[in-house]
This record gives C-alpha cells, structure tokens and sequence, in this order.
C-alpha cells in the first residue's frame, strides 16, 4: 500500500482572536484541562498519554490505553485504528499528527495512518525523540537518534521521511563525525520543509530542510569546573509568521538550567525573575497564526524551605498562565 499525497494546502481554520482561544493542558494520567487549571475530562481507559493537538474545534491525544488497542482520543472519546499487525505486540504511540481526515500515528517501528501500516525502513537502533512527529499536506516526518550497537561509533541524529511509499531514513549532517547527535524535535511545513531541533555535541542546534545550524548559547560555564561544557540542546520547534522559534535549555555558572527561546537563532531566556528561581526548562512551543504559546517549568525555592515547582504557558514572551499541582506533559490551543 503506497502512501498518497494531494497537492492542495492544508486545511485552514479560521484563526481565532486570542480571547477566544481555549488552551488545553494533557496530563500524563490522561487529565485533560483549560487554561484556568480546571479538569475538563479523563480520557478513557488511559495508561499514558503523551501529545495532545487541535485541529479547528476538535482535539487529539495520543498515548497508551489499558485496552492494548492501538488509536487516539478524541474529544474525550476512544478511536480504534483497524490495522492488521503481522505480529501480537504492545501498542503504545509516540506521536500523533492530522491532515484532512487522516489521523497519523507513530507506533514503533511503523507509522500508522488510519488504516495503512507503514514500517521505518532500517530502524533497528532507531530510539524516537519526545517530540518525534510533524505532518504536512499528507507528508509526515519522524525524527529521533540512533544507537550504537558499537562502542566506538558515535551516536547520529536521524530523520525519517516518506519516498515512493516507504519511510527511509536520513542520517542529519553534523559538523565531525567525532560527535554525538540528536534530533529532539520536529515541525514540518508547506510539505517539504522541516524544523528539526536537538543537539550536536554539547551544544543546541536545528537542522533547517537538512542544513546544520549550531545555535548560539548565553553562558560558557567549561572553566567553572574543569569538567567541560554542559549540555545545551532544544525541545521544541515550529516555525510561524516567518520566524523559526526553538525552545530548550542552556546552563548557568551556578551549573543550573535555565529555559532558553532562540528566534530565528537569537537566544533569550524564557524565564521569569521569581525569588528563589534556581532551575528552569522550556518544553515546548507551538504556532498560532502570528503568534506563539510556550510551556516551561520552573523550580524555586520556598521562603519557609522546600521547593517550589511550576508549569509556565508563554504568549509571545508574556506568561498567560501559572500551573500548580498538574503534571503537565504537552498542551495545544484551540
């Protein structure tokens, strides 16, 4: 079964203003809550849940249910993809993508779409990122790293892409053969673009339609301690209104993360000034017509002792909302 393609856009929703906006928050349980922190649903049989994304009005998770079936949620509701596996195995999707009425699904090593089943072509030491997932115009990308059978090979960040009905896979240039490298995240666009983020080395980096791009990093802690330069890398990706937005983390000279936004390569922190802030991450990003949402997370301590920890939903560089007491793990906006 080959994969089609159509040659028309991708749909378009009417872009709404951003006070009519919902933004809704995917615990890992399966808990699905609004931007007020307010739990509007639980999602059936949910083992664990890993992405939620919008399409118009509607909502989709992808995850683990306690069936062992394989599908998504939608709108709260389970959604079986009847698809013939040669082998009994256990289902548990990675990433979830939507284009017209196709609903894409990573389970490894295949990618699922509605009722086809196409396998990753050599993915045998394929591990996929977090964020491994992006569809655009009916063509879907997955991204994630290898690993080395050998101890003396280095670790490739990897891309995988559909070409004459199979997904084959690209190994992601880096500057050395000598480095390890990972590919975190991506966002694919007009069909054949892709933002792909991760790392290369220790230091943050995107691959733009394949082409290398080491991001720059506010801090150079490596003769703090002799020990090297800490890990910097991305998380998230999207491009919107023309720009490339990346989201990850940098290290400070006390050796604390700290949320890091490059736009269009410039860094910036993406954090606030609370008192006692001492760590910090930024998870995710995404586009909604000339604007972006981020997710960060932020620890600090308390006055009284102890920690405090926080999930952070950023509006162009503005935080919209502060989250307690939810473990979030992805979010979208309707």
């Amino acid at each position: 079964m080959l994969l089609s393609s159509c040659e028309h856009d991708d749909p378009v929703d009417p872009i709404k203003p951003r006070e009519e906006r919902t933004i809704l928050l995917l615990s890992s349980e399966g808990h699905i809550y609004d931007q007020t922190g307010q739990k509007i649903e639980e999602l059936p049989n949910c083992e664990e849940a890993n992405e939620i994304i919008s399409d118009g009005g509607d909502y989709f998770v992808s995850g683990k249910t306690t069936k062992d079936r394989v599908g998504y949620w939608k709108n709260g509701k389970w959604n079986t993809l009847h698809v013939d596996f040669i082998e009994d195995v256990e289902h548990w999707t990675d990433g979830i993508g939507k284009w017209d009425y196709y609903i894409f699904l990573f389970d490894y090593p295949n990618i699922l779409r509605n009722s086809g089943i196409f396998p990753l072509e050599d993915c045998a030491d394929f591990v996929p990122a977090d964020k491994c997932m992006s569809v655009s115009e009916g063509r879907c990308y997955v991204v994630g790293r290898d690993h080395p059978n050998d101890d003396n090979k280095r670790q490739n960040a990897l891309l995988y892409s559909e070409h004459k009905g199979k997904y084959v896979k690209t190994i992601l240039p880096k500057s050395r053969e000598d480095i390890n490298a990972a590919a975190f995240a991506v966002f694919a666009y007009d069909r054949t673009h892709t933002v792909i983020g991760g790392r290369h080395g220790e230091d943050p980096c995107l691959w733009v339609d394949g082409q290398l791009q080491i991001l720059p990093r506010l801090y150079d802690t490596h003769d703090l301690t002799g020990e090297g330069l800490p890990m910097s890398y991305v998380t998230s990706v999207t491009y919107t209104n023309g720009h490339t937005y990346a989201v990850g983390s940098d290290v400070k000279e006390d050796r604390n993360e700290v949320a890091m936004l490059w736009v269009d390569g410039v860094p910036q922190h993406l954090c606030t000034d609370n008192e006692g802030l001492y760590w910090s991450w930024a998870t995710e990003i995404i586009g909604y017509g000339d604007d972006w949402y981020a997710l960060s997370v932020e620890m600090a301590n308390k006055p009284d002792g102890g920690n405090d920890l926080y999930f952070l939903v950023w509006l162009n560089g503005s935080v919209v909302a502060t989250y307690r007491k939810i473990d979030i793990v992805n979010f979208t906006v309707l």
